[in-house]
């Protein structure tokens, strides 16, 4: 992957982004994960390490996917679980714009809807070497979606929330801080870095 973000080729309609979220909003809080309902549910290393920012603890989201054996558990976005795992598979919601998506990208795994308010974070940190990272915002504001550090240095990236998607190499540490005053709302999936051709192949969905 050349750079650290590229704008694939294809976009999402984004009123039905929208619909699915409020869908999931108003109809499925009971899957919603979040660190004050869940926090019993977390690795004590992972519930130190987080609660040193009190920020962090203001992200939540749902698992579209989740490696939990209880489907009906909410799942949290990183394998921090006190609960039994195993492999990724579809809970139920995956439905509407997310089957299409799926559809169309069958290698894409471990998706979910990430929700950052106002003030929220997500700390510095790298993720997988062999993966990189999809995102799809659905509600964005005019702070940074992400910033990345690189040779000591910071570059920020706002995404627009008009179903654009874009290809992230996380593999490089980054961090999420919203320092808007609305709520970012984004789909994440992720991918072996292998499939990388066939994802900017892709031109419609």
């Amino acid at each position: 992957m050349q750079g650290l973000l590229t704008k694939l080729n294809f976009t999402v309609p984004i009123l039905e982004l929208r619909n699915y979220y409020n869908i999931l909003d108003n109809q499925y809080q009971h899957l919603n994960w979040n660190w004050r309902k869940c926090e019993n549910q977390i690795v004590d290393q992972w519930k130190e390490e987080i609660s040193k920012d009190p920020a962090n603890l203001l992200t939540n989201g749902w698992a579209i996917q989740s490696n939990l054996i209880d489907l009906s558990i909410p799942c949290p976005p990183w394998n921090i679980s006190t609960y039994e795992t195993t492999e990724y598979r579809d809970t139920e919601l995956s439905f509407g714009i997310i089957k299409k998506l799926q559809k169309n990208i069958p290698f894409g795994y471990r998706w979910s809807i990430s929700v950052q308010p106002p003030g929220g974070k997500v700390s510095l940190h790298s993720d997988q070497d062999d993966e990189y990272t999809v995102w799809i915002p659905i509600f964005t504001n005019q702070s940074d979606s992400i910033t990345f550090v690189k040779n000591e240095s910071e570059i920020g990236y706002v995404l627009e929330s008009d179903g654009s998607a874009y290809l992230l190499n996380t593999t490089f540490p980054h961090y999420t801080y919203n320092q808007g005053t609305d709520t970012r709302v984004t789909i994440i999936f992720r991918l072996n870095q292998k499939y990388e051709n066939q994802l900017l192949e892709i031109f419609e969905i």
